[in-house]
């Protein structure tokens, strides 16, 4: 079995495995997905319909500002939410939400930063395993 490693910069560290979510645009935690139910149900996204339910989930940023910690941090405590979620841009936000999640809810989720020109060697479907330390590791 073939494997190819990257080394991310972690913003919040944990270990995750997951099959992997390739996100073509970034997504908004607040409105353009549900909580619930883990969808994205903005119409206009071109991953609308899908379900990131422990999915390592890779996107080239997040969308919105205010709402994202709330928005990420209910997902993971109904459980809908990604395994991990790997940016192309750091984001506060999105940190804000996987920490969050851990203090009340005692949720790890790492949240890792890697440079968009290898986020986009990334195939969608790919199982992945992510180390504490950043080091994803894309199998098959």
């Amino acid at each position: 079995m073939s494997a190819e490693r990257f080394d991310a910069r972690v913003l919040v560290a944990g270990h995750a495995e997951g099959y992997a979510l390739c996100l073509d645009e970034p997504l908004s935690f607040w409105g353009g997905y549900d909580p619930q139910s883990g969808e994205i149900i903005d119409v206009h996204h071109p991953q609308y319909g899908q379900r990131v339910g422990g999915r390592i989930l890779f996107m080239p940023e997040s969308r919105g500002s205010a709402g994202t910690p709330g928005g990420i941090a209910e997902t993971l405590r109904n459980g809908s939410g990604p395994a991990a979620l790997v940016l192309g841009k750091a984001d506060i936000n999105v940190s804000i939400g996987a920490l969050v999640a851990n203090r009340l809810y005692d949720l790890s989720v790492p949240v890792l930063v890697l440079p968009v020109g290898q986020l986009r060697r990334i195939g969608d479907g790919q199982r992945v395993s992510i180390d504490a330390d950043g080091a994803i590791t894309l199998f098959g």
